[in-house]
């Protein structure tokens, strides 16, 4: 007799929701996946050549067959967003462990996981990260509003690419879009800890004392 398929790695909300909408996701999700859109589902690919969605939305519950973490945060995203207080979590243990921090990080109850000892640690490093996350966001935007005040800063960056994106793209739809995706990508380096280096000379100009490499001039 054949194996039965396992039972896909799934969330869905406990009790009353704000929506159940298919296709109400935050919009930093939709710039950042490949959407496949149907009557029931809508698919979300990570790549524009993979075969398998990193998750699927079908109204009234998230599914998906990977487990990936990033795709289990940001179904956790989606629920949040919905407003799903209480997500029951279903599927692999791994998929659940997952479910369960990122939820928590979120403030959402997450149901069908037992957390250990050093679960409930590495929840507590995550909401600080998340904190300190927030706090170099608020910055970010402060010094764009304010015209921004250390060089090669993240809001230095945001600053430039704004200015080119309103110089060359006429369209200001096509406008925000671009500017929305610049945003996210800085928001999604400084979670992971990038560094920003300072803007200015090139690396081969770097410690060359003025007037050097330059060809000089001989007084007759």
């Amino acid at each position: 007799m054949a194996a039965r398929p396992a039972a896909p790695n799934r969330l869905r909300p406990e009790g009353r929701t704000a929506s159940l909408t298919l296709g109400d996701v935050p919009e930093r999700l939709r710039q950042r996946y490949y959407l496949e859109r149907g009557p029931r589902e809508w698919r979300f690919y990570d790549d524009a050549q993979v075969k398998v969605a990193a998750f699927q939305d079908r109204g009234r519950r998230l599914v998906s067959a990977r487990g990936d973490p990033n795709a289990v945060r940001d179904m956790m995203a989606v629920a949040a967003h919905r407003d799903w207080r209480v997500v029951e979590a279903r599927g692999a243990p791994a998929f659940r462990r997952e479910a369960w921090l990122a939820g928590g990080v979120l403030g959402l109850e997450v149901r069908g996981y037992a957390p250990t000892e050093r679960d409930l640690q590495e929840l507590e490093r995550r909401r600080a990260g998340r904190a300190q996350l927030a706090a170099r966001l608020g910055e970010l935007e402060r010094g764009v509003a304010a015209g921004g005040s250390h060089r090669g800063g993240p809001a230095d960056r945001l600053r430039t690419v704004e200015t080119v994106v309103r110089a060359r793209v006429v369209d200001p739809l096509a406008q925000d879009r671009l500017l929305a995706r610049a945003r996210t990508r800085i928001a999604d380096w400084l979670e992971r800890g990038a560094q920003f280096q300072p803007l200015g000379r090139p690396a081969a100009d770097r410690g060359r004392q003025p007037g050097e490499g330059r060809e000089r001039r001989h007084s007759r």
